[in-house]
């Protein structure tokens, strides 16, 4: 399977040699030999969903030819816009809106459908709980085998019937019946049916044949992790492109958000839960995400991936303007940049993320921040451990420089830990928080010296044989061999000591310095959670990182394998220092109530742990957070690697 690429272009400097022999070199963030080459951006960070559905609402409502979206998730009944000052449409009615004032609707969402179900039958798959996947990401979707699990928690009759019907009319993979009428009405005029396209994809049988073939940059992935991931990848891409054909009022979005209630939220992340048309609604409490808004040339790269996706599903081919003229637009506060699109596209080899995230951390020389919904790639933590030692061996004394700081914030819940305790413990132990994990990493650790101890015995016992064989006489060989069984006798002693030490549940897991790196790592709750209550979890769902305040990328992918090498992803990346300070500015201040803001990355890091052993004091004696951010801390023992 092939996909046209543009020629990379060479990045080439002038250097005016009649007056300098030297010259100063900056560190490359966009990624060379790329899909896609960084171009003119109009950008803006939208972070959480208050924010984030308004700007996409706003956009489609001003629509005046086109509307493309591409999505994980699409419930047509959720309100985008929750403030109570006027009644708002659902999203579904709002396409349907403009769909009949003649804008052509186009909605791609994954889903496994017949052709690509490994279990051979049409479903709405995340309604399945037994693959992992544990919410419906298009509820009230066709399905004869299904409509008692499709409904989310957080839906009550009126949505999940409008949910229904929406489909009915608008799904073109949905069932005959429905396809069948929705043809006949688009034949006799109506306008919605005409201009109103919903269809899904999902991997076919040589997507998944390429992936079971793959090679992983994580070499301890496990063969069952694997297994899965070929058996079950999705396509996670989340973007939105507004009237495509007018650079004009060419407006698009890459995204982190669903298009789900679960994923509506304010900056607050209260503990209360609302009516869904007045704020947040979902069930599993808050959440956080980021997603972005951009004008300008970029779009054309917006344009490329849906277009090829669509056309890949439905057969439609759709003219390419000519992009590169296209103003970078300052409306909505977009402050103009170079971005570079980036993306995972399994079936055309491409994993620019990847590239993308190693490439930054290998520039990191003051901080990295990751904000993501998982933590667990070991690769990245090999390349930042790798990068911090560098800086220390190499002329960044820590005692003249100071440390590389890494700051994450990501889920320490069962919802947001278990299905990848293993990796995560892995990613935790290199990068010496192991003790944030301690029943996993005890387990760990223990099956590791017990494959030791079975090891040095099995070795011991052939030298043993050998020794005490009558048949082996040279006095020499038999010396070495005693050798050998003594220095093998001492290091079981030491393993089996060890093995007792760690076996006591009393004996700390404790965190482990390492050279040139200082870590937090830290998951979020709500900061109204009354005294006297268990403190609940503010999910996090953001996949963003901030590099030196000078890099950032931010869009669908998350810190997984499934992400890098598995899922089809959509990322943006920027080097703007302007737009990366003032988003890490704005997330930390909401993460620490204010308090661990500051530019300065010594005294953020000490801000952060004093904040942290503030929340783990309180939360001891039964008292409210004093901000949302707390220590990661996962207290389970089971060890899962589905992911």
């Amino acid at each position: 399977m092939t996909e046209k690429k543009e020629k990379p272009k060479k990045s080439v400097a002038p250097v005016a040699l009649g007056c300098t022999k030297q010259a100063t070199g900056t560190a490359p963030w966009f990624v060379d030999r790329s899909e896609y080459n960084p171009l003119g951006c109009s950008f803006k960070p939208l972070v959480n969903g208050e924010e984030t559905f308004r700007e996409v609402y706003k956009a489609i409502e001003a629509a005046k030819k086109s509307v493309c979206i591409i999505c994980w998730g699409f419930q047509p009944s959720m309100h985008f816009i929750r403030d109570g000052k006027r009644k708002y449409l659902m999203i579904g009615e709002l396409l349907e809106k403009k769909a009949e004032k003649g804008v052509v609707v186009r909605v791609l969402s994954w889903a496994l459908d017949v052709k690509t179900s490994l279990l051979g039958h049409p479903m709405n798959v995340t309604g399945i709980q037994q693959i992992g996947v544990k919410e419906s990401n298009t509820p009230g979707r066709y399905g004869w085998m299904n409509r008692w699990q499709d409904r989310p928690a957080y839906e009550v009759d009126a949505q999940y019937d409008y949910d229904k019907e929406w489909y009915a009319r608008y799904d073109e993979k949905g069932e005959y019946l429905d396809r069948l009428n929705k043809k006949i009405r688009a034949n006799a005029g109506v306008k919605t049916s005409a201009n109103l396209h919903f269809t899904s994809r999902g991997f076919s049988t040589e997507d998944r044949h390429y992936l079971d073939k793959k090679k992983h940059a994580d070499a301890g992935l496990k063969n069952t992790t694997k297994a899965l991931l070929t058996a079950f990848p999705s396509h996670h891409q989340k973007m939105v492109l507004v009237d495509y054909e007018d650079g004009n009022l060419a407006t698009g979005f890459v995204m982190g958000h669903n298009m789900l209630d679960d994923y509506w939220d304010t900056d607050r992340h209260s503990y209360i839960r609302y009516h869904y048309t007045r704020g947040r609604n979902s069930k599993i409490g808050p959440r956080q995400d980021i997603s972005s808004r951009v004008t300008g040339p970029v779009v054309g790269d917006l344009f490329n991936n849906f277009a090829l996706a669509w056309k890949k599903e439905t057969g439609e081919s759709l003219p390419r303007p000519d992009f590169s003229q296209y103003p970078l637009r300052g409306d909505s506060g977009n402050c103009p940049v170079q971005a570079q699109i980036l993306r995972t596209q399994p079936q055309y080899n491409t994993e620019d993320i990847k590239k993308s995230y190693l490439q930054a951390i290998n520039n990191a020389s003051t901080m990295i921040y990751i904000e993501n919904q998982y933590f667990r790639w070991p690769p990245l933590a090999d390349k930042i451990k790798a990068v911090a030692a560098n800086l220390a061996a190499k002329g960044a004394d820590p005692r003249r420089y100071d440390s590389l700081y890494l700051f994450v914030v990501t889920n320490a819940s069962k919802e947001g830990v278990e299905s990848g305790s293993v990796n995560t413990y892995r990613m935790l132990e290199n990068l010496g928080r192991a003790d944030t994990i301690p029943k996993v990493t005890r387990a760990e650790r223990l099956e590791v010296l017990s494959k030791q101890l079975s090891q040095n015995e099995s070795r011991a016992a052939g030298i043993g044989a050998a020794l005490n064989s009558p048949e082996i006489d040279d006095p020499k060989l038999r010396q070495d061999w005693a050798q050998q069984q003594a220095a093998l006798d001492a290091e079981r002693a030491r393993l089996k000591q060890q093995k007792r030490v760690l076996e006591d549940p009393k004996e700390t897991i404790r965190m482990k310095k390492i050279p040139g790196l200082k870590v937090h790592v830290c998951s979020l709750v709500a900061p109204d959670t009354p005294a006297g209550t268990p403190w609940m979890d503010v999910y996090v769902h953001a996949k963003l990182m901030i590099v030196n305040d000078a890099f950032l990328t931010l869009g669908s992918a998350n810190v997984n394998t499934r992400s890098m090498e598995v899922d089809s992803e959509l990322n943006i990346a920027l080097a703007n220092p302007v737009i990366t300070q003032a988003l890490r500015r704005r997330l930390w201040s909401l993460h620490t109530g204010g308090e661990g803001a500051q530019d300065d990355m010594p005294k953020a890091f000490k801000a952060w742990a004093d904040i942290i052993k503030k929340n783990k004091d309180r939360r001891s004696t039964g008292q409210a957070p004093e901000a949302p951010l707390v220590e990661f801390y996962y207290g389970s023992d089971k060890r899962t690697n589905t992911d």
